[in-house]
């Protein structure tokens, strides 16, 4: 993932879907929309646009948050929270990164998988 741009096979999740259940894929993930619901990519990355959002958990590879999310995430690689995100919840990440600007109220514990 660069600069939020998933360069792969990818499943998008427009801004006008909602989602309410759990979501399974092995693929990339884009998500503009809105899931309630769990999201389980474990070995892709995840990407929630600024006008996405997420109630539930994340398990995947990569994340970057640039809308609101609540729940947890468990990420094998880094979690990304830009200045424009909304997160509350917990973090289990190898690195996690949070620019200034960003709603962020988490706990996170750093370093296992």
């Amino acid at each position: 993932m660069e600069d939020g741009i998933v360069k792969e096979e990818k499943t998008t999740v427009n801004n006008s879907t909602i989602i309410e259940g759990s979501i399974k894929a092995k693929e990339h993930m884009i998500i503009n929309g809105t899931i309630k619901g769990n999201v389980e990519i474990n070995n892709f990355n995840l990407f929630l646009g600024p006008g996405g959002k997420i109630e539930g958990e994340v398990h995947a590879q990569n994340v970057r948050i640039r809308g609101y999310m609540k729940g947890d995430i468990k990420a094998t690689g880094k979690v990304e929270i830009t200045k424009e995100a909304n997160f509350s919840g917990k973090i289990n990440s190898k690195s996690i990164s949070v620019e200034q600007g960003a709603f962020f109220d988490a706990s996170v514990e750093l370093g296992k998988e």
